[in-house]
């Protein structure tokens, strides 16, 4: 069964990690000088698909929770997420 990216950002923050709101980034810490850090964990879940990752604008490797922004509307969403409750509820 695959886990939406709301549910898997809450999982995330319950374990530790720091997930951005705007831009749906997943660290372990931001530095003082403002890089991120991450642990094996994260690196594992990019190599199985559950985290991609992405080049900001100084071409840092960055890692980010999938479709975090991407639904406009509950249709989009259940197509991608056709299993989730709140799906099976919908009135499509």
């Amino acid at each position: 069964m695959t886990i939406n990216p709301h549910d898997l950002s809450e999982l995330l923050y319950n374990l530790g990690y720091y997930v951005d709101d705007e831009t749906g980034e997943v660290m372990v810490e931001i530095r003082p000088d403002g890089t991120t850090t991450y642990d094996k964990y994260l690196v594992a879940m990019v190599t199985t698909g559950r985290l991609i990752t992405k080049r900001d604008e100084n071409w840092q490797l960055k890692i980010y929770l999938p479709n975090w922004k991407c639904f406009d509307s509950m249709e989009e969403y259940c197509k991608v997420f056709p299993n989730e409750q709140q799906c099976k509820d919908y009135d499509v």
